[in-house]
């Protein structure tokens, strides 16, 4: 990254964070010029628990960040952390992470695609994935929104849940009810099979084209628990299999993990 720490107050960079954020210390800032990068950081000392659960939630992704960055890791974009008072507009922070400004990997759609190009497709989300669980992790945060990409590589970003499969309980459930597995509105703590869910989500509403709709966090346990009936377009049929194993209800009966989606997409799609 071509960015001077001592300049990075005197660029034009523009707050893009949402509003709810704002008030629990986030930010998150972008720079066109020089650049794109991005610029996330969280302002530090409040009572709020809230506000508490999302600096930590930021501590967590620096130290997760300064362990492996300089490990090889094919998921993880070049991150510059920024370990020194910073400057911006009207606020001081202590501490940022700098990534690059790379493109959404489910902005396009597969209408144009063959069925062989949809399956390697779907291939590259899994190679991350497969690396960060043989590495002992999983994102534990999966979203359509967290898989960029750049010259045929798909990276994840996001990694303030990101949690050691080596524990087995998560203390706080901090999900995104779009994508949450029905044991997890039970109360069962996230896996490697909740993961495997939420990534079935993200595959149904891409090749479908259609988002899930719900008003409130009870509906969306109805969708996931009772009422979500999986039906892909004709033309996408043969991809039905894998994500009916992916997305089955019953936690004991879903595809264990990323390899096992792996070798079904491999093996299944004709």
């Amino acid at each position: 990254m071509q960015l001077n720490p001592d300049t990075l107050s005197s660029l034009n960079w523009q707050l893009k964070t949402k509003a709810r954020s704002l008030g629990f210390g986030r930010r998150l800032y972008y720079l066109n010029e020089p650049g794109p990068y991005w610029l996330k950081t969280q302002l530090a000392d409040s009572s709020s628990s809230v506000w508490q659960q999302v600096q930590q939630g930021f501590q967590h992704e620096l130290e997760f960040y300064r362990a492996y960055q300089h490990a090889g890791l094919q998921c993880l974009l070049p991150a510059w952390i920024i370990q020194q008072p910073v400057k911006i507009a009207y606020d001081t922070f202590q501490q940022a992470l700098i990534l690059p400004d790379f493109p959404a990997y489910f902005d396009g759609t597969p209408e144009t695609l063959s069925i062989l190009e949809i399956q390697q497709y779907l291939l590259r989300v899994l190679e991350p994935l497969i690396e960060l669980q043989e590495l002992g992790y999983f994102h534990a945060d999966l979203k359509r929104e967290h898989f960029v990409h750049d010259q045929g590589r798909v990276y994840l970003i996001d990694f303030e849940q990101v949690h050691s499969l080596s524990e087995s309980v998560i203390k706080e459930m901090n999900a995104t009810p779009r994508y949450m597995a029905p044991e997890l509105f039970h109360g069962k703590p996230k896996s490697l099979q909740s993961e495997v869910y939420a990534l079935g989500i993200i595959f149904y509403e891409w090749l479908s084209g259609q988002r899930l709709q719900a008003a409130s966090y009870e509906d969306w346990a109805y969708i996931h628990c009772q009422r979500f009936k999986l039906e892909l377009p004709t033309g996408l049929k043969a991809f039905q299999k894998l994500l009916e194993g992916m997305l089955c209800r019953q936690q004991q009966n879903r595809l264990a993990d990323f390899k096992v989606v792996k070798y079904c997409l491999m093996t299944e799609i004709e």
